[in-house]
């Protein structure tokens, strides 16, 4: 089981009450959770590595849908090889792909794999052209800045403060060590 990021939660449990539903024999116990992007390498992935090396004939990988096994075709064919090298088979729920049926399953997962891979790279070319036209119109992106100026001049005057340590003062602000040093750089 693979989501993104960690407020995904739900989706994880609808992913793990999709494959105990599928197969009752499935343990709790054996399912892998993972919470990183699928376009990481498998190697990358420590969940999806251990489950590989754990594998054993007739195992069966179950997967809600293949694009939480990977969304690169290439990494994705490679993971399904693997789990068919180790003579167990991979079952993806959602997209009715069972490596059991054979050469028509192989196809099929091929094409679903190009037509994920293809999506991602729809999907990232999309937030792309977003960006560039917030950026065009001037809005800021990315986090907001720790260090305004208010900051620096709460750092500054707690600084002046003889019963404060630094520690303190960062506490107290919710900044860290090298933030208050930059603040009081600043402020100089």
């Amino acid at each position: 089981m693979r989501t993104s990021t960690g407020e995904q939660h739900n989706g994880l449990e609808a992913q793990i009450t999709a494959i105990l539903g599928h197969d009752r024999q499935v343990d709790q116990r054996d399912i892998y959770r993972e919470q990183v992007s699928g376009t990481l390498h498998h190697t990358k992935r420590p969940a999806l590595h251990a489950l590989l090396e754990q594998l054993a004939a007739g195992d069966v990988v179950y997967c809600y849908r293949i694009d939480r096994i990977g969304r690169s075709t290439i990494d994705l064919l490679t993971i399904v090889e693997r789990i068919k090298d180790a003579g167990a088979r991979f079952v993806s729920i959602s997209d009715g792909i069972d490596t059991q049926s054979g050469m028509v399953a192989d196809v099929f997962l091929s094409v679903l794999g190009s037509i994920a891979t293809y999506e991602r790279q729809l999907i990232s070319e999309r937030t792309k052209r977003s960006l560039q036209v917030l950026k065009d119109r001037g809005v800021a992106l990315g986090r907001p800045k720790k260090m305004t100026p208010v900051v620096v001049r709460q750092v500054q005057a707690l600084h002046d403060d003889p019963d404060l340590s630094v520690r303190d003062v960062c506490g107290t602000l919710g900044i860290s060590r090298s933030s208050y040093y930059q603040a009081l750089k600043a402020s100089a």
